[in-house]
């Protein structure tokens, strides 16, 4: 619903697309696309589309045209001579540490992790009885049936309060196309019920374990368009062991007798927390960070017909509880509901409403500062909340005793507290925390003091704290005066004589930071280049909400001009030169990465765009287009179109350009970015260019948007490509083709 989520508009395509490999042989040189033209009139502005037909993933010439591209950019980077030995140094790297851990929550005192043991493939479910104790696994998706062909994840999981259930959503090919189901611990089997059609993440249970609320979409028709897949979602009541299919609607478009109305394009949801008798229910339109929120005794939660109370009824209330993710980062604790608002603080402050007095109002319990909130967090006895200073967030506390003052808690070392997990039936707290020199780590707080150290949830591994590199963190006006943060990883004792080689990357929209962080993996670019840069672009949350608002429809071009700013800053201050400047990003960074490499293809040498949002004109007609109208406009009225014109990089292909070599990523199960996007892109910059330098589609025919769900195999070879790729279009003799 926010940051290009959705889910798979075409599940099985995949197998539709093996099967049609045996059509397609690889080729001596990339095909070229047949020309269609279609022309539509914006408004009095024609714009011509000659790719147009590439929409229906499922023609045949379509499926041929995509795979013999596939076929050739595979062919081309195995072909590298560099190329198996790094990726045999990126796997070493990446299976270097014990285990990877991601996705902790603390419930009831136990500790539940998603681990990628040295090994295996995907993450896998474990628990341990305290922060200190021994893992035990609970679900291994590598042992779902039906793995071998295409790989299952564990794609979101909320244990019960008493910790006998799991109720967990798996997915196929990162398809993003969830299956509830709910895991009975003691036994290790799962409960018979099952559920499809799950998009919005984890269910959130009863205190008594036996229930939990969950969203789910509608059932969709032959005939429906793929706009309606996020369409008319509600909120339902499952009791343990019945069918799914007779669970009473909670929540949502058309629920009969509902006190809150719903229209068919909001995303609902339903939110407990362990230590509280209410239940909150929230309204989200979609990209928009903003939520209308409600609550109510959760005895009194039975069918559509419960009495909720408004704690935020309009969306200019400024209720702002998304924090960038699907899940809801305000704090609930006992009978106090804490959440941050912007209504009159536009960098945020933390009020709190007693939920148990009818007449009560919302108070300030910390006030805006100098610099922006970013999430708010409820534990058993303190609230928590992040500070963003140019995407380093730092952690604060409210203890919940009388007399309490706010108080900054000291990191170990400078970094981002990514995440907070807290646990409403103890004093439980893990964060969270990267550096750009150190790999994750996961800090436990001591209650009475607050003092941080790491807790030992994720192992440590021989390449975590790299001793060679170093950090500049600098300033750089944009075109407009604005200064720009900007983030130079480095090699120790580089000279600025512009031979350094340097891969420069951003992202700019959703009001998402681009945060410190470091992996094994990340040791593969250093040891074969010096830098990586990282450009707190408008568009993002570096600087708080008036710094996304800066980068979003009508100011999106300050997004890319910010990021052209910072590439010709690193030339100037000699870290590089053109011909050793790499730059990539994904997603919606593709907006960033499309419009930067159009308007200044002299600045770059190489550039990889993955899973690109590039046809942000078509993108509306998309699962996921209308839910970020809110980000990036409405391409039905004028200034919608104007702004979506603006950043849309297919729009803005020229013919007789001499652009630089381009990687462009598809995943074939994306349901956030479809295949066709990303294919339309490399099929006009294909035609277009007359540098002489390669424009490669790589599709990945199990996999969905930016390595969500990846396997680590998938991980490993999505990074060796992008590498690969631009050693070779840098000059790096090991990564020359043989004549």
């Amino acid at each position: 619903m926010n940051a290009i989520i959705s889910s798979n508009p075409g599940r099985g395509l995949a197998l539709v697309l093996l099967v049609s490999a045996s059509l397609a042989a690889v080729c001596a040189t990339p095909p070229a696309a047949p020309i269609r033209p279609v022309t539509d009139d914006y408004f009095g502005t024609k714009v011509t589309d000659n790719y147009r037909w590439m929409e229906n993933l499922k023609d045949p010439q379509m499926q041929r045209w995509m795979k013999a591209q596939a076929d050739y950019t595979r062919a081309q980077l195995d072909a590298l001579p560099g190329y198996p030995k790094l990726l045999k140094h990126i796997d070493e790297l990446d299976s270097s540490q014990p285990a990877v851990v991601t996705g902790v929550q603390i419930v009831g005192g136990r500790y539940y992790s998603l681990r990628v043991p040295q090994g295996a493939q995907s993450p896998k479910l474990y628990v341990r009885d305290a922060v200190k104790g021994e893992d035990k696994l609970l679900i291994d998706p590598e042992k779902i049936p039906g793995n071998d062909k295409s790989h299952w994840s564990i794609h979101d999981y909320r244990p019960a309060p008493d910790g006998r259930h799991v109720a967990y959503i798996i997915s196929a090919g990162g398809s993003e196309e969830g299956v509830l189901h709910v895991l009975d611990v003691g036994t290790g089997k799962d409960l018979p019920e099952s559920a499809d059609r799950i998009d919005l993440g984890a269910p959130y249970w009863r205190a008594d374990g036996r229930a939990f609320f969950y969203t789910r979409g509608q059932v969709l028709a032959p005939n429906m368009p793929a706009t309606a897949k996020l369409r008319n979602e509600r909120v339902y009541l499952h009791v343990l062991g019945r069918s799914f299919e007779i669970d009473p609607a909670i929540l949502g478009h058309g629920v009969a007798g509902a006190a809150i109305e719903v229209a068919s394009t909001e995303f609902p949801l339903v939110w407990t927390a362990a230590d509280s008798s209410y239940a909150v229910a929230y309204l989200s339109p979609g990209s928009d960070q903003r939520l209308r929120v409600y609550a109510a005794p959760l005895a009194s939660i039975k069918d559509g017909k419960t009495a909720w109370r408004a704690v935020a009824a309009s969306y200019d209330d400024q209720f702002i509880g998304g924090d960038n993710s699907d899940n809801p980062s305000f704090g609930l604790t006992g009978d106090s509901l804490y959440w941050l608002s912007r209504k009159h603080a536009p960098r945020g402050e933390i009020l709190k409403l007693d939920l148990s007095r009818a007449d009560s109002k919302p108070e300030i319990v910390v006030p805006q500062g100098e610099l922006p909130i970013s999430a708010v967090y409820a534990a058993r006895d303190a609230i928590f909340w992040r500070v963003n200073d140019a995407g380093a967030n730092s952690i604060h506390r409210l203890r919940l005793i009388a007399g309490a003052k706010p108080e900054a808690l000291t990191l170990p070392y400078p970094g981002d507290v990514a995440n907070v997990s807290t646990d409403g039936g103890s004093d439980a707290v893990a964060l969270l925390f990267n550096s750009y020199l150190r790999s994750p780590a996961f800090l436990g707080v001591d209650p009475r003091t607050g003092k941080l150290a790491d807790d030992g949830l994720q192992p440590a591994g021989p390449f975590d704290k790299p001793d060679d590199l170093a950090v500049d963190e600098v300033r750089v006006m944009s075109w407009d005066g604005t200064q720009v943060p900007l983030t130079i990883v480095h090699k120790k004792g580089i000279k600025l004589d512009g031979s350094n080689t340097v891969m420069l990357t951003g992202y700019g929209a959703y009001g998402i930071s681009f945060s410190p962080f470091y992996i094994p993996a990340m040791q593969s670019w250093y040891d074969h280049a010096q830098i990586i840069a990282f450009v707190h672009v408008r568009g993002g949350g570096e600087l708080g909400e008036a710094w996304h608002q800066g980068g979003l429809k009508a100011t999106k071009p300050n997004t890319w001009k910010d990021f052209i700013a910072c590439a010709q800053y690193l030339v100037d201050k000699g870290y590089t030169k053109p011909a050793r400047l790499f730059a990539w990003s994904q997603s919606a960074g593709g907006i960033l990465i499309g419009r930067a490499l159009e308007e200044r293809p002299d600045l770059f040498a190489a550039v990889v765009d993955r899973v690109p949002a590039a046809d942000m004109l078509r993108f509306q007609t998309t699962a996921n287009g209308p839910d970020n109208i809110p980000e990036f406009g409405d391409v039905r009225t004028p200034d919608g179109f104007k702004a979506l014109y603006a950043m849309s990089p297919y729009a803005h292909v020229r013919d007789g350009v001499k652009y630089p070599p381009v990687l462009v990523y598809a995943g074939a199960n994306d349901p956030r970015v479809p295949a066709w996007i990303p294919a339309k892109f490399a099929a006009r910059m294909q035609a277009a260019t007359t540098s002489g330098k390669p424009v490669l589609l790589r599709v990945d025919y199990d996999a969905g948007h930016t390595g969500f769900d990846a396997t680590r195999d998938q991980t490993d070879r999505n990074t060796a490509d992008m590498i690969a790729f631009a050693l070779w279009q840098l000059g790096d003799p090991d990564f020359q083709p043989k004549s």
